[in-house]
């Protein structure tokens, strides 16, 4: 090879090299926050660092805004290298017939160079970089790339940057959604953005805008009748103010394009639901709500209403979807299907309703009303909180929040004896967004009872946990969601049938103490619903409860939403299994009425009843007897259905029907069926009894005593018909009765009762 040759190859090469060195094209201006919905349309921005409206590149440039740009701009946009030859001699010509520089022959390309280096002064030399800098920005990227670079980052006059922001700031919406004439004034503006301030140069702007959609209907890019329409068009005269459509969740976008699933038209609709009852609820003092709507199956929220709009009221700036708040009763359902998918417990079962204090926790019912004992699926579905608190000492506090914990509840940071078995009725904290994920799984366990659940709940597009494994039984899931299409409180709350749609939807409300949180979540086989309602700062407000400040903005979400039929039984997920008829546990050998239910596979192994038993009595059973009193040939045995004590008081003043044990007879006092195994031992047959006033000048109590047999037994104490409370050895419990006549009567867990009638006299000073 001769060394000319050489020479010459080694310098291309060089040249070659070195031209594959020179760097491409950066743009490293700050990014405005910017959040969009599941189709890309803006739900929210706020302005870049530099104070520039500059949203994140998304890659992508409309066909009408395409077109115009490369006509307007770079008519060979797609047939040159990023050096239009044409257009540099047609310049050269025309600059040296002026002798100054009045064509710059720049390429779209060579304006995309331009605006990285911060628009430097227009030479002979920065013309000639921007030329090999354009080329090799060519090399690097797609005509289509470098389209998309112009269009983020050229001037559309103020405080505007890029085609994005300055369609939703002069139009309103989004680059696709741009009309033709709206897309030939974005076209011109880059090329004399001074031309867009309201009130000026507004002649100059439409003639500009006009030609250009002339030129592209002789082009063939739009119809005569189009163009006609397009010129009709007015320029816009304002700036439009940017989306707020879920500013809590703009605040995380973090200079970055935030892209999620929510729906933008269902994401207004559930603003203005919450909206319209922030309106209604302020005057109670309520003054925060938030709300989100998810897609069952899919687990993607399509509404995120994190509180009401920032500023529009105190406690607005906070994200209430994620901060954790008392969670009242919202627990009680997975406890249920917990207790029902081991057999621990079966849908009818009685539990305990009485006043009592269960492993030194004293609770009570939101009423302050007692049953005795009810079916635990009605205790869940009236929300009572003995019952439960009952359920979680047989369940066990810390396997509970084992389970909480496994199934999404990332809140619960305490030991299980801290919490103790106030967990059920409000001693943990939740969040809005972990407990409607709990529900949802609960509703996923019944349409996928094969123990895979789709992925879980996000609001981000493309995060994904993929399947996941359930926690619960179908069974009984499926049984703990009809529980919850019975929701039922009593008094006012029974009216709850009047929320529209409240039959389709298995729902569950949950106030918490003191009264600082309302909450209402529910289901359908289509979406999972969430509210919470209160004030970001924890005050409690009296009319604050879930039943009648939430529930309502539940069901108007639900208005917004499709929803279909109802929860269709598991295949295989339950057995019959037969009941006692009274006690709704596994029938025993001394039930003598039973009925069949279908029960959790493990509820075969469940509790047999304990509350029937065979008693023998006279002739039509109206007292108890026994063969030490009696004739066996004269004596009858009965299953009888005996609760305890405590239970019967309460129990017997709802159900007439139930039948107490028949008294001992007389004469059978003193065998071996029960001689009376307890005595009050004060107040004395008919004693007047003084209650002291205490030198604080409150009323004092006066001590009562009994002995029983037993040192063991339990004594339950009633004044008037009006339980008072229970007693172990010693057997003493302080009251304070009011001045007149009163009966004391004691029961034990027998049955067994003793009275005694006493008077209090006018209370006397110390």
């Amino acid at each position: 090879m001769k060394p000319n040759l050489r020479r010459f190859l080694a310098a291309l090469l060089l040249l070659g090299v070195g031209f594959y060195l020179l760097p491409v094209v950066r743009f490293n201006a700050p990014h405005s926050n910017v959040l969009v919905d599941g189709s890309g349309v803006v739900l929210g921005a706020t302005v870049a660092a530099d104070e520039q409206w500059r949203f994140p590149g998304t890659g992508r440039v409309p066909e009408k805004y395409a077109a115009a740009v490369c006509h307007y701009e770079d008519r060979r946009f797609y047939q040159h290298p990023g050096v239009d030859p044409l257009a540099v001699m047609r310049a050269v010509r025309l600059n040296l017939g002026h002798g100054e520089v009045v064509s710059g022959a720049s390429t779209l390309s060579m304006q995309v160079v331009r605006l990285s280096r911060g628009n430097p002064p227009r030479t002979f030399a920065e013309k000639a970089l921007e030329a090999t800098l354009a080329v090799r920005l060519e090399a690097a990227h797609s005509k289509g790339e470098i389209l998309a670079l112009y269009a983020e980052n050229a001037p559309f006059g103020g405080n505007t940057v890029g085609l994005e922001a300055a369609a939703y700031r002069y139009f309103g919406r989004a680059p696709d959604d741009l009309s033709w004439a709206e897309a030939a004034t974005l076209a011109v503006l880059p090329n004399s953005p001074a031309l867009i301030h309201p009130g000026r140069n507004r002649d100059r702007l439409q003639a500009k805008r006009d030609a250009l959609l002339e030129s592209l209907a002789e082009a063939g890019k739009l119809s005569a009748l189009d163009l006609e329409a397009a010129r009709l068009e007015p320029l816009p005269d304002v700036l439009r103010p940017l989306p707020r459509d879920a500013p809590h969740l703009l605040a995380k976008a973090l200079g970055a394009r935030l892209e999620t699933t929510l729906d933008r038209d269902l994401q207004r609709r559930a603003a203005g639901v919450i909206e319209r009852h922030h309106r209604e609820d302020a005057g109670i003092g309520v003054n925060n709500t938030a709300a989100i709507v998810v897609e069952l199956e899919t687990g993607r929220s399509v509404a995120y209403v994190g509180n009401i709009a920032p500023g529009e009221g105190p406690g607005s700036h906070v994200d209430i979807v994620t901060a954790p708040r008392s969670t009242g009763s919202l627990l009680k359902p997975f406890l249920y299907a917990a207790m029902l998918g081991d057999g621990k417990l079966l849908p009818h079962q009685l539990v305990p309703d009485v006043p009592a204090r269960i492993g030194g926790f004293a609770p009570a019912n939101f009423d302050h009303q007692y049953t005795g004992a009810l079916p635990a699926a009605a205790a869940l579905a009236r929300s009572r909180n003995v019952p439960a608190v009952w359920m979680l000492r047989e369940y066990g506090v810390e396997r509970f929040t084992t389970l909480l914990r496994k199934m999404g509840m990332r809140t619960l940071f305490r030991t299980a004896d801290e919490y103790g078995l106030s967990l059920i009725i409000g001693g943990g904290e939740g969040t809005l967004w972990d407990l409607v994920g709990l529900y949802r799984d609960l509703a996923l366990t019944v349409t996928h009872p094969d123990g895979e659940l789709p992925a879980a709940m996000t609001w981000r597009t493309g995060e994904s946990s993929g399947k996941r494994a359930a926690t619960l039984d179908p069974g009984a899931a499926w049984l703990t969601l009809q529980a919850l299409y019975e929701v039922n409180r009593p008094g006012v709350e029974s009216e709850w049938r009047n929320f529209r749609g409240a039959d389709s939807v298995a729902w569950k409300t949950g106030t918490s103490q003191g009264f600082r949180d309302a909450w209402a979540i529910g289901v359908t086989p289509s979406y999972a619903i969430g509210v919470w309602a209160g004030n970001a700062d924890g005050e409690g407000r009296p009319q604050l409860t879930g039943f009648a400040v939430a529930a309502p903005i539940l069901f108007d979400l639900f208005d917004l939403v499709q929803t279909r039929g109802s929860f269709e039984e598991p295949s295989g997920a339950l057995m019959p299994v037969r009941v006692c008829a009274h006690s709704g546990a596994l029938a025993g050998p001394d039930c003598d009425e039973t009925g069949v239910e279908g029960v959790p596979l493990a509820g075969e192994r469940g509790p047999a009843c304990t509350s029937c038993r065979p008693i023998h009595c006279d002739a039509g059973c109206s007292h108890r007897v026994t063969s030490e009193c009696a004739e066996v040939a004269s004596m009858e045995t009965r299953s009888w259905f005996v609760l305890s004590p405590a239970q019967e008081w309460y129990y017997a003043r709802q159900h007439p029907d139930y039948r107490p044990l028949p008294p001992i007879r007389e004469d059978c006092q003193g065998s071996s069926t029960g001689a009376p195994p307890m005595a009050i031992l004060s107040p004395a047959p008919g004693a007047e009894v003084y209650v002291p006033i205490e030198v604080n000048g409150e009323r004092g109590r006066v001590v009562f005593e009994a002995s029983h047999r037993d040192p063991a037994a339990e004594l339950f104490w009633h004044l008037d018909d009006a339980f008072v409370g229970t007693t172990t050895t010693p057997h003493q419990l302080a009251l304070a009765p009011e001045p007149g006549a009163h009966r004391l009567t004691l029961v034990d867990a027998d049955g067994a009762r003793v009275e005694r009638s006493f008077r209090v006299l006018r209370a006397s000073k110390p």
